[in-house]
C-alpha cells in the first residue's frame, strides 16, 4: 500500500474562559488534523499542538516539508515499520534542531493515522491489531481539566458523568492549591480518586512540601511535580514522599520511557499518543513495562486523539483507564459523527473499522483555519 495523497487541516475552537497551567494558559483549542489517503480509504490522525501559540504553524510544515517527502513511493502497509523508519531519518535532525518535540509530534500523527489506514483495510478495529485476544468493550476514564477555576463545577459535572477518579491542577502557589485541593475533595467525596498534576512546577523541596501538606487528602499520585523531569530529581523527590509519582507526556523516544518505567521512581507512566510517538510507540511503552508498573495515556486534544487512545486502551490490559478533559472542547466534542461519549465514568469502544470514528465535514469546515494538500504521486 501506497499513498495517494496526505492532506493537513488546522482546527481551532475558542475557549469560553482562558485555560490555565502553571505554566501558560490556552486561549483557544488548537488541533492539527492529518488525513492520509490510499486505495481508496482515509485514515486520520492527530498532532498535539496545545503550546506554544505558533505550535499550529510549525507543525504544518514539519508535516508537510519535514514527513511528507520521506513517504513518497513508500510501502506504508505495516505503521511500526513506517515508525521505524521516520525515527531513523528524523531522529538525528531533531537532536540538532534541539526540538525533539515537534519531531515526534509530528510523527504522531502520521502514525495515528496509518494505524487507522492499516485497520481498515484489515477490517478490523485498531485495538483488534493490537491483540491477540477480544478487546475491551468499555474503558474506563478519570476526569482531569480541573481548577484552578471553578473546580466544584468540574467536579460536579464530573460526579455526574459517573467519574470514579479526577484530576486537579497545582502549582499556582501555596494558597492557591490548597484551595483547589479541599474544594475537589469536598465536591467528590472521600471515595473518589483525587490525582494532580502539577506541570513540572516545582523544586524537590517545594514537592516534599505540597505532599506532606496534603497527605490527609491521599492523593493517588503526583503527576510531573518537578521542572525538567530530570530522572535523578525523581528518584529523590521518590524517596522523600509517599504519594506515587506519574510522568511521561514529555518523553521522548522507547528509551527514555524504558529508562523512566524501570527507574523505581514512578509507579504510573503516562504516553500521548498524539506527543510521543503515537500508537506504535504507546504500544512499545507498554509492552515493556517492568511487573507492577501501570500506564494511563495522557490525553488533552482532540477527537482523533482521544479515539486512538480509547482504541489503544482497549487492547492493552496495562492501561487501568484514560484522561479525560471534562471542560468543554469543540474539536474533541463537535467534529465527529457520532461522538466519544462517558457512559458511568466509562467509554464504550468504537467497534467500526480502524478507529471507529468518522468526521463531520461541516463542523471541519466550521473550526478550519488553515489546510494544505500534498499529492504525494505527483513527485514519484
Amino acid at each position: 500500500m501506497r499513498l495517494d495523497r496526505v492532506r493537513i487541516t488546522v482546527l481551532s475552537a475558542p475557549v469560553t474562559e482562558l485555560i490555565p497551567m502553571s505554566f501558560s494558559q490556552l486561549g483557544s483549542r488548537e488541533m492539527v488534523l492529518v488525513e492520509v489517503m490510499a486505495d481508496g480509504l482515509t485514515g486520520l490522525g492527530e498532532s498535539w499542538v496545545n503550546y506554544p501559540s505558533w505550535a499550529a504553524k510549525e507543525r504544518v510544515a514539519t508535516i508537510q516539508d519535514g514527513v511528507v517527502p520521506l513517504l513518497v513511493d513508500l510501502d506504508i502497509s505495516d505503521p511500526r515499520a513506517v515508525h521505524r523508519h521516520l525515527e531513523r531519518r528524523l531522529g538525528a535532525l531533531a537532536r540538532q534542531w534541539g526540538a525533539p518535540g515537534p519531531i515526534w509530534q509530528a510523527i504522531s500523527a502520521i502514525d495515528i493515522a496509518l494505524w487507522d489506514l492499516a485497520a481498515q483495510a484489515s477490517g478490523r478495529s485498531v485495538a483488534g491489531m493490537l491483540t491477540d485476544g477480544a478487546p475491551r468493550a468499555t474503558v474506563s476514564a478519570y476526569a482531569s481539566g480541573i481548577g484552578p477555576s471553578q473546580v466544584e463545577q468540574y467536579c460536579e459535572a464530573a460526579m455526574r458523568a459517573g467519574f470514579t477518579a479526577v484530576k486537579a491542577r497545582v502549582g499556582f502557589g501555596r494558597e492557591r492549591d490548597e484551595r483547589t485541593l479541599r474544594d475537589a475533595r469536598s465536591a467528590i467525596g472521600a471515595e473518589t480518586d483525587l490525582y494532580v498534576d502539577a506541570n513540572q512546577a516545582w523544586t524537590i523541596a517545594e514537592a516534599r512540601d505540597f505532599s506532606e501538606r496534603s497527605a490527609d487528602l491521599r492523593l493517588g499520585w503526583i503527576e510531573e511535580p518537578l521542572a525538567g523531569n530530570a530522572l535523578d530529581d525523581l528518584r529523590t523527590l521518590a524517596a522523600l514522599v509517599e504519594t506515587p509519582l506519574a510522568c511521561g507526556e514529555n518523553l521522548y523516544g522507547a528509551a527514555e520511557f524504558a529508562r523512566y518505567a524501570g527507574s523505581g521512581a514512578l509507579q504510573l507512566i503516562q504516553p500521548d499518543l498524539a506527543k510521543n510517538g503515537g500508537v506504535t510507540l504507546a504500544a512499545e511503552v507498554a509492552a515493556a513495562l517492568p511487573a507492577g508498573m501501570q500506564l494511563a495515556p495522557h490525553c488533552y486534544g482532540g477527537a482523533i486523539v482521544t479515539a486512538a487512545s480509547v482504541q489503544f486502551a482497549a487492547a492493552s490490559d496495562a492501561v487501568p483507564y484514560l484522561e479525560l478533559d471534562v471542560r468543554p472542547n469543540p474539536l474533541r466534542d463537535d467534529i465527529l459523527i457520532d461522538p466519544l461519549v462517558v457512559v458511568d465514568g466509562a467509554i464504550p469502544v468504537p467497534s467500526g473499522a480502524g478507529l471507529g470514528v468518522s468526521l463531520d465535514q461541516d463542523a471541519i469546515r466550521h473550526y478550519s483555519v488553515e489546510r494544505r494538500e500534498c499529492d504525494l504521486r505527483a513527485v514519484v
